[in-house]
């Protein structure tokens, strides 16, 4: 429940600005209609700007400008493709959704990491669609952990957190809390449980490398045989137990980089 009541506080007056490149006028507009009435309050609410080609598009561009991109692969000039990877060297993270008439370009799309795939016409692909945007809810909303400090709400943006741990975590309500260890060396004992802190950073580069210890893998300046050495200075243990899942994990977030 607290998850999802963080969730719902992050949509609050958030306003998505969204971005659909395709040189069909038609297909456009029929995206644009299907994602105003996909139910979806920040989606069909969003600010949707309409790019005719991947020049357009790119001439416009700016990191942060948008936070989800819908891009046909088969447009003229600039292709999708190219288009993505242009961008994907300003925004290793924006999510882009790629449109397709035919599925034969899925392998070639995967060296952009695309969010997900969408047949043409979208109208019959709305199924798929509802799944990808359930997916990227919580990315779109914000890039901050709300908290419970003192009883007080408050917001710590992901890119100040080194990690996450236990230790010195405060019984709430019969709870256990947790530490947010800022990479400026400063600590939070916030009221939430570290279970409750994991599951909202699941959509985040965030992993646990230790039993109880989430660290921010942005955060991370080095893999070692035994841990991770963080930005920061600090070094962190990595538990034999999860040293290859969390070595893998590691690898996979540098690629997207």
């Amino acid at each position: 429940m607290m998850v999802e009541v963080i969730f719902w506080i992050f949509l609050w007056g958030k306003v998505v600005k969204i971005a659909i490149v395709d040189d069909e006028a038609e297909a456009r507009d029929a995206l644009q209609q299907v994602l105003r009435t996909c139910g979806i309050e920040l989606v069909a609410q969003a600010d949707m700007q309409l790019f005719a080609s991947g020049e357009e598009f790119l001439a416009s561009f700016a990191p942060e400008m948008f936070q989800l991109v819908f891009l046909d692969i088969c447009i003229q000039g600039i292709n999708g493709i190219e288009t993505a990877l242009a961008v994907r060297k300003q925004a290793a993270q924006l999510p882009i959704i790629f449109l397709t008439n035919s599925a034969d370009f899925a392998l070639e799309g995967y060296q952009a990491y695309p969010a997900g795939y969408l047949l043409k016409p979208v109208e019959q692909a709305r199924t798929q669609l509802m799944d990808i945007l359930q997916r990227l809810l919580p990315l779109l909303a914000d890039s901050s952990l709300l908290v419970q400090l003192n009883g007080r709400a408050v917001k710590v943006p992901w890119e100040r957190i080194a990690y996450i741990d236990v230790q010195g975590g405060r019984r709430v309500g019969g709870r256990r809390g947790c530490v947010i260890h800022l990479l400026s060396g400063a600590e939070m004992a916030v009221d939430n449980p570290y279970a409750d802190v994991a599951a909202a950073l699941d959509v985040a580069d965030f992993t646990e490398c230790y039993n109880h210890v989430l660290v921010n893998l942005a955060a991370v300046s080095a893999l070692t045989d035994d841990g991770f050495a963080l930005n920061n200075g600090e070094r962190l243990p990595i538990s034999r137990r999860l040293y290859r899942e969390t070595a893998h994990e590691y690898m996979e977030y540098l690629l997207r980089k």
